[in-house]
């Protein structure tokens, strides 16, 4: 027995889902992967010179935290970046549509400092709502904005090297699909 509303959902999912014809859309769910691609990347470079099956003569900064708090911090943020990644593709392909491979890659570059920036709000205003450990409303938005710009300037400082090429990856690529399946 189908619930009433099912031919409804299925609509939806042939429109907006993963096979969209819709650019915006797609290019949204490109950053999105990209986004998880990141966060598995980091996770693993940071396991791989953990357990030094690749030694380095110097520790780079980011191997000096546990991995447990790498992986767990890094599985916790997709929660907010996934959103983000998704919102920054939708709207830079809506702004500007890529052309070129070129363009592709710089609107990759752009679109994830733009995620990163879009993160801040979406996580300032989830901890504002969670109240973040506050009393008062001013003292909890002080407090969400604060503790989110620590969160995302951290995030940036530890993973820029590895975010933005792949932005500029994912961006190229989706430039190149979209040229040819337009063709």
């Amino acid at each position: 027995m189908e619930s009433p509303n099912s031919d409804s959902l299925q609509g939806a999912v042939e429109e907006y889902g993963p096979r969209t014809d819709h650019r915006d859309i797609a290019a949204g769910y490109a950053a999105a992967v990209g986004a998880i691609s990141a966060s598995v990347l980091y996770i693993a470079s940071v396991w791989v010179i953990d357990s030094s099956l690749f030694t380095l003569e110097w520790n780079p900064y980011f191997t000096a935290l546990e991995f447990y708090w790498v992986v767990y911090s890094s599985l916790a943020g997709l929660v907010v970046t996934i959103p983000a990644a998704f919102l920054v593709g939708v709207a830079g392909e809506r702004l500007s549509p890529s052309k070129t491979k070129s363009s592709g890659m710089l609107k990759g570059a752009v679109g994830t400092v733009a995620t990163y920036a879009v993160a801040f709000v979406l996580l300032s205003a989830l901890l504002f709502v969670t109240g973040a450990g506050s009393t008062g409303t001013g003292t909890a938005l002080f407090t969400a904005v604060e503790l989110a710009g620590l969160i995302v300037g951290v995030g940036f400082a530890l993973t820029w090297w590895l975010t933005i090429p792949i932005g500029c990856a994912v961006g190229c690529v989706y430039t190149t699909r979209q040229s040819a399946t337009s063709s």
